[in-house]
């Protein structure tokens, strides 16, 4: 059974604000995530391979910013195994960031790999 884009997206997207604990957002990442799945930021250039990592990744940003809540800004877009979207994080209910992320699927789905660019930074 192949994850419809959108729905692995969110469970990906879901997984960011997941406050419940690690436990809750690696339920998340295993719907979403394939298992070697790869995350490529500016500040992951060489990327973050797996859902673990990419678990550790997300727990290391809500300590260093507690509060952070990221929020699509666009409607997904899909164009065959591909897909984009906008984003904004805030903290607290303050404008951080927005960026936009590149979303690719592996065969079953899941999303094998996300790379993610900043449009706008705190100044």
């Amino acid at each position: 059974m192949s994850l419809d884009p959108i729905a692995a997206f969110i469970a990906y997207s879901a997984a960011w604000n997941e406050k419940a604990g690690p436990d809750a957002r690696k339920k998340l990442l295993d719907q979403a995530w394939s298992q070697d799945g790869e995350f490529v930021d500016e500040e992951t250039p060489e990327g973050l391979v797996g859902r673990e990592a990419l678990s550790e990744y997300i727990a290391g940003t809500h300590a260093e910013m507690p509060g952070l809540v990221i929020s699509e800004t666009s409607e997904p877009e899909v164009l065959r195994d591909r897909l984009r979207v906008r984003w904004v994080a805030r903290q607290d209910g303050t404008q951080m960031y927005t960026g936009t992320d590149f979303v690719e699927f592996a065969e079953d789905g899941r999303i094998s790999r996300v790379t993610m660019f900043y449009d706008s930074t705190p100044d």
